[in-house]
């Protein structure tokens, strides 16, 4: 015995409406045609389907059993074409992200926003780490894309797409003599007491190597591995400090201002991706619309792109 799919089609379709004229309208078929798909059926499998009393068409109950698997057959068949227009419009599956601290404390949440607004079902996750650490994670490829700060050398299983630079800038207590000035230059920071990032951070080691060149000493009291508390170090009057843009944009404080630095400090930050794994569209498209958005903080600078005191985002569409 050989099923016909159109017969199972036009079986459904009649139990589903109960007439095989708005089967047929349903089908684009005639209703004849109909009734001949329902008849063969019934010869295929030896069962008569249906019966009618006066223009009612009723169905049997071997009628009834057979549409509960037809039905799920034709439901199997329905998920599968959304699960395949899912995959073509990238709106299932899951992205997985890790960043260094900086771009993970709000910016990469711009760029997660972007992406879920046409990507709803996608689940994302977002891990913040050290930049090692997300090296670790691209490496045993337990995530999908990757965020790090700048490494002077290749890393094991491990692929760097892009590298990218934003200047970084001085913090400053608002009351500092130097927040009165447009720029803050190297000499500038001669003598003041400025608060160090980590000796493993390289925008600390750029920052030691211009100073020594420009023949300028700090006091150093204090030393952080996290830019977010020389942020906040600064806002109680404890020194001065040089932070990447992103860190220092997001950290609004009423007693903190921010100043250029001169010569700039390259802030470089790089994205990464495991070496030897098939990559998603989803993968792709997020790399898009992050580098969109890093062209962007470069042309309008990264305190557009964070809240201000008041709570609202400062960037305006």
């Amino acid at each position: 015995m050989q099923l016909n799919p159109r017969q199972l089609e036009a079986f459904r379709t009649v139990m589903l409406t109960g007439s095989m004229t708005t089967a047929a309208e349903l089908m684009k078929i005639s209703q004849p045609a109909v009734s001949r798909l329902i008849r063969d059926l019934e010869e295929a499998i030896a069962i008569r389907l249906f019966r009618r009393e006066g223009n009612r068409l009723l169905p049997g109950a071997e009628a009834q059993r057979l549409f509960r698997e037809v039905d799920r057959l034709y439901v199997g068949m329905e998920h599968i074409e959304r699960v395949a227009q899912d995959l073509k419009t990238v709106r299932t599956g899951t992205l997985r992200i890790g960043s260094l601290t900086s771009l993970g404390l709000d910016f990469l949440s711009e760029g997660i926003s972007r992406f879920t607004q046409s990507r709803p079902e996608v689940f994302v996750s977002l891990d913040v780490r050290p930049t090692l650490g997300v090296l670790e994670l691209a490496s045993a490829n337990q995530i999908d894309v990757g965020y790090i700060g700048f490494i002077g050398a290749d890393y094991p299983g491990v692929n760097i797409t892009q590298e990218r630079s934003l200047p970084a800038v001085c913090v400053l207590p608002r009351k500092h003599a130097l927040a009165r000035s447009s720029v803050v230059t190297l000499a500038d920071l001669n003598g003041e007491r400025l608060i160090s990032l980590g000796k493993n951070s390289p925008l600390r080691m750029r920052l030691d190597l211009a100073l020594e060149a420009a023949g300028v000493t700090c006091q150093r009291p204090i030393e952080t591995t996290f830019a977010h508390s020389a942020c906040s170090l600064v806002a109680r009057g404890l020194g001065v400090a040089i932070s990447d843009p992103f860190t220092a944009a997001y950290f609004r404080h009423p007693e903190v201002v921010t100043r250029p630095l001169s010569p700039e400090l390259p802030f470089t930050f790089s994205t990464i991706l495991p070496a030897h794994q098939p990559r998603p569209k989803t993968v792709d498209d997020f790399v898009s619309i992050m580098n969109t958005l890093f062209d962007e903080v470069k042309k309008s600078g990264a305190e557009a792109w964070f809240p201000t005191s008041e709570g609202t985002r400062s960037h305006k569409e």
